[in-house]
Formats: structure tokens, sequence, C-alpha cells
């Protein structure tokens, strides 16, 4: 752990640097940290350091930034691999997060809730994630825990508790209703301004405020508007799940005329402080099919960024058409590690194939494109131009990548290997906000042992719990069929 005044230098490995215009290669260079700071980068430095990190043989890169996550183990994501309701059409969450009208308590209720957070942070921080955007509500305690096991990990976080504009019912029939509650949603957002003024500084300054509306299809324009209002005069971002049904498109177009993305520049809240998680289902995607309205012109007209989280959408049998289109027309892409495993190189190597199969083109997506999402456009999604970069007078957030092994392998760019090639399993070293966080591939100060039996004890307590969530009684197996069926005798 770096004390206060400590002088860390790494030196000897690749390092991508940003020189302002963008990211470039040292070769063998050296990277110089003291508290917080980045104060020095260039090919040598003849300093005093209170400690050396030798990176020779690796690659050293920005500390990630995800601008979309849902923190925690997914104990329930798990389950919904090439299985779920047809009916759903695509929506994963539809599977366990709607409560049960009836009053049955819910899917989530025997989760150890602190144990799948540490299990969330803990494996971003594994993988290389130093920043996160989270995704979740307050929960029992106002968000007391949520800091407390945020502030323990060491990572950086923007966060504040979602504003919910009304709620999904799962009824006897099995059927899953919407139902919106402007009320509540403007009372939550007074809430969650409050937590932002009232935790301003926390965490020892790595805790930043958000506005995060959990959806555009569960809110009112009314709502949408002040929610808005409410970022811009606290001076954070604002975020909310958008366009990820394909259902949320067609209803909108069906009751109004207007799509969803031209509602949005009508009431005035799209600029690029906004940041849209998923918004793939755009007039133009091939499973829409409207191409009378140009969204993607609209949003980037408007410079809006995206969070872009292809992993847990390609399961579900769709992708963003394209992440080059969306920025040629101007949109800010960011990454977003959305659901398990909360892995950036996943997320990076997906979106590059996906944007080739999608596009048809093999020069599509380019590495240093995708690298840079992971990083630098998170860091302006997200209005913090002193993270996602390493440089002089940054916040010293860095990921020391250990390339030699097989899987890597020996490569003329380390940048395309990083992004089709690297997993979480090389990351040896993790800086947040100058203190060092993971080293040796190890997290400091957490059992990871321990930690994954609690999680597995949660985990198998709420996948018992199923049968009595599911209106026909069905258990986790019988919904969610395993690949495999067990050996019998």
């Amino acid at each position: 752990m770096a004390l206060e005044h400590d002088t860390i230098a790494i030196s000897g490995g690749t390092i991508i640097a940003h020189n302002g215009d963008g990211h470039r290669m040292i070769e063998g260079g050296v990277v110089v940290v003291r508290d917080d700071r980045i104060v020095h980068v260039g090919q040598s430095w003849d300093g005093q350091a209170t400690r050396t990190i030798d990176a020779r043989g690796k690659l050293v890169i920005p500390g990630q930034v995800s601008t979309h996550a849902h923190v925690g183990a997914h104990e329930a994501q798990r389950a919904l691999v090439d299985t779920g309701q047809r009916e759903f059409i695509r929506s994963g969450f539809l599977h366990f997060l709607p409560a049960r009208r009836s009053g049955q308590p819910g899917v989530a209720s025997q989760q150890d809730f602190r144990a799948s957070l540490r299990f969330g942070f803990s494996a971003l921080l594994r993988h290389g994630v130093t920043t996160v955007l989270a995704f979740a509500p307050a929960g029992p305690d106002e968000g007391r825990t949520m800091l407390e096991v945020a502030e323990e990990s060491g990572i950086r976080l923007f966060w504040a508790p979602i504003v919910t504009g009304g709620r999904y019912w799962l009824e006897d029939d099995g059927k899953v209703t919407r139902e919106l509650d402007e009320d509540e949603g403007l009372a939550s957002l007074r809430r969650a301004a409050q937590f932002i003024e009232r935790h301003a500084g926390a965490m020892g300054g790595r805790l930043n405020g958000v506005i995060a509306l959990d959806e555009y299809y569960v809110s009112t324009p009314r709502l949408r508007r002040e929610a808005k209002a409410v970022a811009r005069s606290l001076g954070v971002p604002f975020t909310m799940h958008f366009l990820e049904q394909h259902r949320e498109f067609f209803e909108t177009v069906s009751d109004g005329g207007r799509t969803p993305v031209q509602c949005l520049a009508d009431e005035g809240v799209l600029d690029p402080s906004t940041l849209l998680a998923h918004c793939i289902y755009v007039g133009s995607h091939s499973l829409v099919g409207y191409p009378v309205a140009d969204d993607i012109r609209i949003l980037g007209e408007h410079g809006t960024a995206v969070a872009h989280s292809p992993v847990a959408f390609s399961r579900r049998g769709m992708m963003l058409e394209s992440f080059d289109r969306y920025r040629r027309a101007g949109i800010n892409v960011a990454l977003g590690t959305d659901t398990y495993p909360l892995d950036m190189f996943a997320e990076m190597r997906t979106a590059s194939t996906a944007c080739k199969a999608a596009d048809r083109n093999h020069e599509a997506a380019p590495a240093g494109a995708v690298f840079e999402a992971s990083n630098v456009a998170g860091a302006k999604a997200l209005g913090s131009p002193d993270i996602g970069r390493i440089a002089a007078g940054a916040k010293a957030d860095i990921v020391i990548m250990d390339t030699e092994n097989l899987s890597f392998g020996v490569n003329p760019d380390p940048i395309r290997a990083l992004v089709h090639l690297a997993t979480p399993g090389m990351v040896d070293t993790v800086i947040v906000d100058g203190r060092v966080v993971v080293s040796a591939k190890r997290l400091l100060g957490v059992d990871e042992q321990a930690l994954l039996e609690e999680v597995r004890t949660s985990s198998e307590r709420m996948w018992q719990h199923y049968s009595l969530y599911h209106p026909s009684g069905q258990t986790l197996a019988e919904r969610f069929p395993a690949a495999l069926p067990q050996w019998t005798e």
C-alpha cells in the first residue's frame, strides 16, 4: 500500500501513455506516482523512488473505466445463458427482477447482499477496472452497505441510489406487467440529490455522484426532464437504461409518433453529460426497421454518450449496429461491464468482433478505438478528464498486465493482443488513487476463497428459493435446464 508522500516508480515495461492527443506506446519507459497523482511519464527518470515496481515484460495501461455495471455476484443472471421465456424477447432481467404482485418474496430475498457486493467490487478490481458507474438502489440501509464495501475495496465509484419511476410486477399467471409511478419517481429523485449532496467527497474523494434513472421505459417525460435538470444543477452525469427492450421503441412510436431518441431530444435531455446505457434498438437497427428516423444522427449531433456492454446482449442474441457507425456520427461510445463476469477484456473483444460481424468488415472496430472506449471515452462520459489515461497530472489509476504467457503470446502490437487475447488472469498489479489494491495477481486484504464460499452459500440459498418465487412453483433447474444432464447409475 502506498503511504502518504510515497513515490512509486513503475519502470521497464511497455507503457500506454497519453500525450494530450491520444494514447502512445513507450517501450521500456517509466511512470512515477506520488500520493494520488501521476507526476511523470517518459522514457527515463532520474529521481528517487520510495518503491520501484519492475514492469519488464509487462504492459502498463490506464485503469479501465466501466460506465455501466450492476455490481454483485449476479446469482440469478448466471442461470440465463441459452434459456429463458421466449415471450420476454431477449430481455434477460425480466426473468428474475419483477416483484410478485401477490407478495411472495423475490428471488434476491435470500441474497447475502454484502457478500455479493464484495464479490462484484473484487471482480472489477481483479479484472483491471479502477472506476465504475454502478446501477443499484439504496438497499435497506439507505446505501450504507454500498458505500462501506466500495470504500473497503479501494475502487473509484460513481453512484447514487437509482431513481425509479415505476416497477415491473410478476403476476400469478406468469405474465410481467409494467406500472408507472411518477410521484415515486420524483420522490426518489429528491432522495438521490440529497444523497449526492450529503456524501460529497466521501471515500477519500473517490465517490462521485450521478443521477441514474432506472429506465426510459419505466419513466415519464416530466421525470426525465426533472432528473436531467437536477443532474445539471449538481454538475454530475445523467444516465439511464435506454432501448434495451425492443418494445420500448415500438410502443413509444405507436403512442406518440416519435422515436424514443426523438422524444429525448424534444425533452432537452441529450448532451455530452447524458450517458445512455445500451441504446441498441434505434430506428436503423435491423430488428426495428424504421428508417424514417435517423436516431444515430440525432444522438451524434448532441454529443451524447452510450455505455456499450456487448457481452450481456450477445448472450441474448443481439448486438449494437454498430460501434463504428455510432462513433462516426459523433456519439461518445464507452464500454461498460454490465453483468458477470464484470470483465472489460471480454467487453472489448466482443465489441470488436460484434462490430466486425454487424458491418461485415474485418477492419471495423479497430483495437485502438475499442481500447480507448475502455478508458478515455468513459472518462469523458463521466466528466472526469483526469482518469482513464496515463499522463502527468492524472489520477494514479494504473493496471499492469503480465503478458509473458502462452495465451498472450508474442505479438508485434500489444494493443491488438490486449483487445483480442487478454484475460483477467493476466492482471498483475492494480493501483487506484495511488494505492496498490492488487499485487502479484492477488487482491490485498481480501481472502478470495472465503469470499467465494460466502457467495456460494448465498447463491445456493437463492437458487433453492426460486420455486417459491415462480408462479407455478418450478424449480430453478426446471425453469433453466442445465446444459448437460446429471450422471445416473
